[in-house]
């Protein structure tokens, strides 16, 4: 029995959730027009619990709109595969009663644009077959150890005119940023909420008339893609297939958020995962919220192979992962809490930071991020001390109130060049970090670059260039930028970066080296001391397998997060060689007598050959 309105023979099928309802009947429209042109009432409900019926419609005829009437009054089906009537972002149709138009945030529409007689009405379901037939598309997601993790706003990512592409905004649009993402060596794109959700906020959760623009916590139908986020809205289906299938042509797998309120059945957050993973092929899920039955997704069989973030996993989940195929990862701030704080160079921070670099988790991968939609972008974390929401009306009293930043002497935007450079030299030690990092790296959109939202660390309401991407084309953004395709790259032909064991600290296949060790400005002595600021991390490339027969080269790191320069001792014996492949500070270097010379606030990445 599968809920919503379904093909059946020669018509349709419904099946409703409607409890304590008198009286339910499904009204099929006209494109277009106000009343409708039939009714079927359904049947009675089975158990007191569901309305259910069929009903005969033509595959062919232009009734191809609906509502269900409860007990008199319009609603929209929550398992509709696709709504109609909401084509522009923050607009709703008046026809439904909890779907009154109101204006955005920045008031840029007036009332007379957001008149909608027709309404929000669902749509019935067409089959995708032609677009997303599973046989043409044999995309395979890498597996955690292997992601380069991307996480966008659908709209956001390319409403700004600095964008270029022709479909601003749009699953269109999105897709014609593929060959950028690709050429920064993303292999996997996270989308918020782009399922259908009201992003006008009602009374109870938000100001009256505020936008949700972020999608989170909001009343959704989890079936239908977001209308509004279509060049074309009458086909969103198909274009939202058709973008999905341009990323896996390109190599690069598409992950979606899901936030499931509390009161949606657990049995429907599993349906809602399986139909996206088998009717569009979405690659895998964030889970948001701690109440979600997390066990249920990790020992589905359908959901076998696809890939799976939760804030973390019980147990019983991560027991069945094999049984059951499950990919499992671990998402949550402690990453970027500790990396942070030993960045900015807090006191008692090394030890935590060298347990953060080499952890990946035993039970299930680990997702590492310096920065998420909420919070501070990369850019702002290095120039605000203090969150600056105030264009968010809520007298700046909401998001994080602890960001674990530093602004580097001067809060907010600077001419000073001083200043400017070790923001920049900054921003450049987090990507670094992150990115060679045990773990499964997720860069936020625009991190890359410097993009920011001038210290509004919860833009979650602002449809404008405070929450959007400015694709910014100054010399710093292309420096940032080429950067960051250098680490990518770096990751990518090294495993020693991404390995698929977690390292343990000791040589237990006797390679003269542990496959990690820590060490301070002295060769084998990491200074866990209050406060130090200094630490120096070897991999060992033996411990990397490649293939069957070859292993990794390995690498020394040296971390300088004091505001002196230190000299450190390089690991190994007088037949290394060690090779400066990557700088924060183009002052860093090797000396002549086995050691190197890193600045201050700065990291060097050095190959051992």
């Amino acid at each position: 029995m599968t809920f919503g309105v379904n093909r059946s023979g020669n018509g349709y099928s419904a099946i409703f959730y409607a409890p304590k309802a008198k009286e339910v009947s499904i009204k099929l429209f006209k494109k277009g027009e106000e009343q409708p042109s039939e009714s079927h009432k359904m049947s009675d409900p089975e158990n007191n619990i569901y309305g259910q019926g069929v009903f005969s419609c033509c595959f062919d005829t232009e009734l191809d709109e609906y509502l269900y009437e409860v007990d008199g009054r319009y609603c929209i089906d929550p398992f509709a595969r696709q709504l109609v009537g909401d084509d522009r972002f923050g607009i709703r149709g008046e026809n439904c009663d909890h779907s009154k138009a109101k204006h955005s945030i920045n008031n840029r529409r007036n009332s007379a644009e957001a008149k909608n007689s027709a309404g929000v009405r669902c749509r019935l379901f067409k089959d995708l077959s032609a677009v997303s037939d599973r046989k043409k598309d044999n995309f395979k997601a890498p597996d955690f150890a292997d992601l380069i993790i991307y996480k966008l706003h659908v709209r956001g990512f390319t409403m700004h005119a600095s964008s270029g592409v022709k479909n601003r905004g749009t699953f269109a649009g999105l897709a014609e940023k593929i060959p950028y993402l690709k050429d920064l060596g993303i292999n996997s794109v996270l989308l918020m909420p782009c399922y259908d959700f009201e992003e006008n906020m009602e009374q109870g959760f938000g100001e009256a008339g505020k936008l949700n623009f972020w999608g989170y916590g909001a009343a959704s139908r989890y079936f239908a893609p977001k209308s509004s986020y279509a060049a074309d809205p009458a086909n969103v289906c198909d274009e939202f297939a058709s973008m999905v299938k341009a990323f896996h042509r390109s190599g690069i797998g598409v992950m979606m958020e899901m936030d499931f309120a509390r009161s949606v059945p657990d049995v429907t957050m599993l349906e809602v995962l399986r139909y996206w993973r088998n009717e569009y092929h979405i690659d895998g899920f964030r889970i948001i919220g701690d109440y979600a039955p997390r066990r249920i997704f990790a020992t589905d069989p359908y959901l076998g192979g696809t890939l799976l973030i939760g804030s973390t996993w019980d147990d019983d989940s991560v027991r069945a992962r094999e049984q059951f195929s499950a990919k499992l990862a671990e998402c949550n701030d402690a990453y970027m809490i500790g990396v942070r704080r030993f960045i900015k160079g807090d006191e008692g921070q090394v030890r935590i930071f060298s347990d953060l670099l080499r952890q990946n988790c035993a039970r299930t991968a680990r997702i590492n991020c310096l920065a998420d939609h909420d919070g501070f972008t990369l850019n702002d974390v290095f120039s605000y001390d203090e969150r600056h929401n105030e264009a968010n009306g809520e007298m700046n009293m909401d998001g994080r109130e602890i960001n674990y930043s530093w602004n580097c002497g001067v809060e907010g935007e600077t001419g000073r060049r001083n200043i400017v450079k070790l923001r920049m030299r900054m921003i450049k030690n987090a990507l670094c970090t992150l990115f060679i990092s045990q773990g499964t790296p997720m860069l936020l959109a625009g991190d890359e670059f410097g993009n920011t939202h001038h210290g509004n660390n919860n833009p979650y309401c602002c449809d404008n260039e405070q929450s959007w991407v400015v694709w910014d084309k100054t010399a710093k953004a292309r420096d940032l930028k080429s950067f960051t395709k250098s680490l990518i790259k770096l990751r990518k032909e090294h495993r020693v970066f991404s390995n698929k064991i977690e390292l343990l600290g000791t040589d237990y296949i006797y390679k003269g080296c542990p496959d990690v060790s820590f060490h301070g400005i002295k060769a084998w002595f990491p200074d866990y001391g209050y406060y130090s600021r200094t630490l120096g991390i070897l991999l060992n490339g033996e411990y990397a397998v490649v293939d069957r027969d070859k292993r990794d080269r390995s690498f020394y790191v040296a971390f300088n997060m004091h505001w002196e320069e230190h000299e450190f001792d390089l690991p190994g014996n007088a037949k290394n060689e060690f090779v400066q492949v990557l700088s924060t500070d183009p002052d860093n270097s090797v000396t002549d007598d086995r050691k190197c010379l890193i600045k201050p606030r700065s990291i060097a990445v050095f190959e051992m050959k």
